[in-house]
């Protein structure tokens, strides 16, 4: 099976809701293989990008474990290890599963830690591709629980003024509780865009602003096919270099492999090996901070008209749209186990 891009296919769009897509990632990720408790994971993380705004990370993301499964780059059936470090610190070893069920199977050893010391941190290590780590926040921010995110992905970016592939694309997210079932999540790469955006329009063929990437011969490229083969930039310059740098040295202390080390996403016969760090602080164990910042928001954005988004935590009853092309995809690979051509 090629990789498929089903971005390619635009056209109509249909309208579902969160059960409909839960139970067409649960169904097609069970087609490809995947654990039951794995496959329930997958599609709790996938409808919740799709409910979100995050696509790209959503149903157009699982073609890419679906890919990995065929190429035996990750692993279906995990058997995933949960070690106490110290009284606060825990570590997941993913035996490079999906990156978000490592999470589920350390998620409530980091709760609890967090409520009982304040803090707490969760490593992860020897995983497959993190999808959203805005995920991640949300669940924490459920808890009251304000919490930080990095994670590392295979090499494709320079830094420090390098002409080669040294970093990830290295996405970081924090989380902040505020009153009435919001917060604040932020999720972003610290290259100048995600990866899959140089597909897209790689894809239609457009150009991409100067100062997203480099092509093979180190000079700044327009065109996003060259810069796929290429390098990928920061974001902010040396600035974003910087940042890129704290994520990927967050995301090692559970011992998974670097970026540069990391086997690329679709080829080769090595497994990737990522890591994660998520932290979680007991925003409840400071009285005052939570009203403190929802006053701060609120002058923000009434007095200075910010446009601060804040994020409704339940949005189970909302209605998204997708492309009929990509759901009839998806339909079809889980019936089938194979993708039709677009």
């Amino acid at each position: 099976m090629s990789k498929p891009e089903p971005w390619t296919s635009g056209g109509r769009m249909q309208q579902v809701n969160a059960a409909e897509i839960w139970d067409l990632v649960y169904r097609s990720t069970r087609q490809a293989g995947f654990a039951t408790a794995v496959c329930e994971t997958l599609a709790d993380a996938t409808t919740e990008a799709e409910l979100y705004g995050k696509p790209t990370v959503g149903l157009e993301h699982l073609f890419y474990y679906f890919q990995a499964v065929t190429n035996r780059l990750i692993t279906p059936t995990p058997q995933v290890q949960l070690t106490s470090v110290t009284d606060v610190m825990s570590l997941v070893d993913a035996d490079h599963g999906p990156m978000q069920y490592a999470y589920r199977q350390g998620e409530d050893a980091l709760i609890q830690a967090a409520q009982a010391h304040g803090l707490a941190l969760l490593m992860i290590k020897n995983a497959f591709a993190g999808g959203e780590l805005g995920y991640y926040a949300r669940r924490l921010a459920k808890h009251g629980l304000v919490s930080l995110a990095f994670a590392n992905s295979p090499a494709v970016m320079s830094v420090g003024g390098s002409y080669d592939r040294l970093l990830g694309t290295n996405p970081l997210s924090y989380g902040v509780p505020l009153a009435d079932g919001r917060a604040i999540i932020i999720d972003q790469a610290s290259s100048s865009t995600a990866r899959v955006n140089f597909q897209k329009y790689a894809t239609r063929r457009e150009a991409i602003p100067e100062s997203w990437a480099l092509n093979r011969h180190g000079q700044p490229t327009t065109d996003a096919q060259a810069a796929l083969a290429g390098t990928l930039l920061p974001f902010g310059g040396y600035k974003g270099g910087n940042i890129a740098m704290l994520v990927e040295f967050m995301a090692m202390l559970s011992g998974g492999d670097s970026s540069y080390e990391a086997a690329p996403y679709y080829a080769g016969e090595r497994r990737q090996g990522i890591g994660a760090t998520i932290v979680a602080i007991d925003a409840n164990k400071l009285p005052g901070y939570r009203h403190r910042i929802d006053s701060l928001l609120d002058q923000f954005r009434r007095d200075h008209g910010s446009k601060i988004r804040l994020t409704e935590l339940e949005v189970n009853n909302r209605r998204v749209e997708v492309r009929q092309s990509l759901w009839s995809q998806l339909q079809h690979y889980a019936q089938k186990g194979e993708v039709p051509e677009a």
